[in-house]
């Protein structure tokens, strides 16, 4: 369920998302390692989805600025991370990061278990509600952060309506052990005056 805010839909974190939004940008043999790099410094943040978040803002700037060399990179690192989109938007903008990938590298989709994600704007005083199943017993990370604009609240819910989390510093992150396998209602708020572009990164 998701309220007051809209998540993009177009055709398959995805082309025309609303962190993404510049125009199409040409494959190109950008320098990119062809052995797995090294997992990226991330200051005050943990966990793999926190890894996923970093590339996606990483493309998402990448993209913004043409800058095609470090599009490439951060679509490499998404790969490597198994990382999968939750819209057809984000999968959309996905594939053309992909096209960035020197033809030499070979792509490593088709994995399931890797953090899902998503794209997500917020107007100013907008909230979106959404919905998430994880896992008891099972460490459960989210994590947002911003391309643009201010960051917003995360809260988190379990299926009793109790608050398991409550974050709004960038890098916003939850991490929390559910007890048993239940679905969680997350609340995003835009408490700032502008327009803020994030991703939502699950695992």
């Amino acid at each position: 369920m998701i309220r007051a805010a809209r998540f993009p839909a177009i055709a398959l974190l995805v082309v025309a998302s609303g962190c993404a939004g510049t125009e199409n940008t040409a494959p190109v043999a950008a320098s990119v390692s062809k052995a797995a790099p090294a997992a990226p410094a991330v200051d005050n943040v943990s966990g793999k989805a926190a890894l996923v978040a970093e590339a996606l803002i990483g493309a998402a700037r990448a993209e913004y600025s043409q800058d095609s060399p470090a599009l490439a990179r951060a679509a490499q690192q998404l790969e490597l991370l198994g990382a999968n989109p939750q819209t057809d938007a984000d999968a959309a903008a996905l594939l053309r990061w992909r096209a960035s990938l020197p033809a030499d590298i070979a792509p490593t989709r088709g994995r399931a278990l890797g953090p899902a994600y998503r794209s997500g704007a917020l107007a100013p005083g907008a909230v979106t509600e959404l919905n998430q199943m994880f896992l008891g017993g099972r460490s459960a990370q989210i994590v947002v952060r911003v391309s643009r604009g201010p960051t917003p609240q995360l809260v988190v819910r379990d299926q009793s309506d109790r608050r398991v989390c409550l974050a709004g510093d960038d890098p916003v992150e939850c991490h929390w052990t559910p007890l048993y396998t239940q679905r969680h209602r997350i609340e995003i708020v835009n408490r700032g005056s502008e327009k803020s572009e994030f991703y939502i990164v699950f695992d």
